[in-house]
């Protein structure tokens, strides 16, 4: 039961994290909760929407919804390597272990004055 708690622990923290890295970014309005299904992390009393971690061979896998700012001139594809790069940077500052991968999901786009 303790190594369960442990885990929940370690990922909420990879979680909180991450989002605080991708809200960071220019380019990003905010995180999503996702469309179809909620995307979150779970943890003691605590819940990361628009961030889900899971464990996959020893590695995080994450999955990330964000909605993005729109300008005329925005790269989604550039604006998504940038929110991998922070995750990654985010997790390895954590020293939290080894990133299997990073899925990011643009759900939506908020207009610049929005």
């Amino acid at each position: 039961m303790m190594d369960q708690q442990k885990t929940a622990v370690a990922d909420i923290a990879v979680a909180r994290a991450a989002a605080a890295a991708v809200t960071s970014l220019s380019g990003v309005a905010d995180l999503s909760p996702g469309q179809a299904a909620e995307v979150a992390t779970y943890g003691p009393g605590e819940t990361v929407r628009g961030v889900a971690v899971h464990r996959v061979d020893n590695a995080f896998a994450v999955d990330v919804h964000v909605i993005a700012r729109y300008a005329p001139a925005t790269n989604l594809q550039a604006l998504a390597n940038r929110v991998r790069r922070a995750v990654t940077g985010a997790v390895e500052h954590l020293g939290a272990g080894r990133i299997q991968r990073i899925d990011v999901t643009i759900d939506d786009l908020r207009g610049e004055e929005g």
